[in-house]
């Protein structure tokens, strides 16, 4: 740190019970608000009001206001990466289809989550923070799916596999999030372009068919 760089604020997370307790039920008040408000119209009072704490208590472990959705963010990504196609679908015949009903297991989420829309996909346009930890998820989120690929395919080696798929993510996320802005959700002309994006820009690594792995095949 330089001598007049200021130390950057970070959320205190507590060690104690009741800590936790309090802690989570600052998230949960700012997710109720964000049901019904954009993140620019929370502040730490208004989250104090909702909770029926005082502001300091909520400063207290997260000194900006920015980190109470920081928090949120983390929050949020867990349930996804947990809880978003996690077993292997029956009856699919093709990686493209595959994908889709992964996207579309996503869109699904998030159009039945609005906080998290708000925090995950309009976000990273006004936190940096969040961006990273976006960025973060999306490694995680990209790795499940070439486990996926792997259990159901007999897969080639290709280069960079990993960095290529983060890539479709970005390029998905970009366009959810324009549907978000200009319809509050992720609408079904809007998933349709997202995917033929993803699809197309998909095909310059991946060949068009993978043969299906046999059940008793090891990947």
């Amino acid at each position: 740190m330089t001598k007049n760089e200021v130390p950057r604020a970070e959320i205190r997370r507590p060690a104690q019970k009741r800590s936790r307790a309090r802690f989570e039920a600052i998230l949960d008040g700012a997710e109720r608000l964000l049901d019904g408000l954009p993140p620019a119209a929370i502040s730490i009072p208004a989250i104090a009001t909702e909770v029926g704490i005082s502001p300091p208590s909520i400063y207290h472990f997260f000194p900006e206001p920015q980190l109470v959705f920081s928090a949120l963010a983390e929050r949020y990504l867990k349930r996804f990466e947990e809880g978003v196609l996690t077993e292997v679908p029956d009856g699919v015949e093709s990686w493209q289809e595959l994908q889709t009903l992964q996207y579309r297991a996503g869109r699904k989420w998030f159009n039945e989550h609005p906080a998290a829309r708000q925090v995950l996909l309009e976000g990273p346009a006004w936190s940096s923070d969040i961006r990273l930890q976006d960025l973060d998820s999306n490694f995680v989120t990209a790795g499940r799916s070439i486990e996926l690929m792997t259990q159901m395919f007999v897969m080639p080696e290709i280069p960079d596999l990993h960095d290529r798929l983060v890539e479709v993510i970005v390029i998905n996320d970009a366009i959810w999030a324009l549907s978000i802005h200009r319809h509050g959700h992720i609408t079904d002309d809007m998933e349709e372009q997202a995917r033929r994006a993803r699809i197309a820009y998909s095909r310059t690594f991946l060949p068009e068919y993978l043969p299906l792995r046999a059940k008793d095949q090891p990947a």
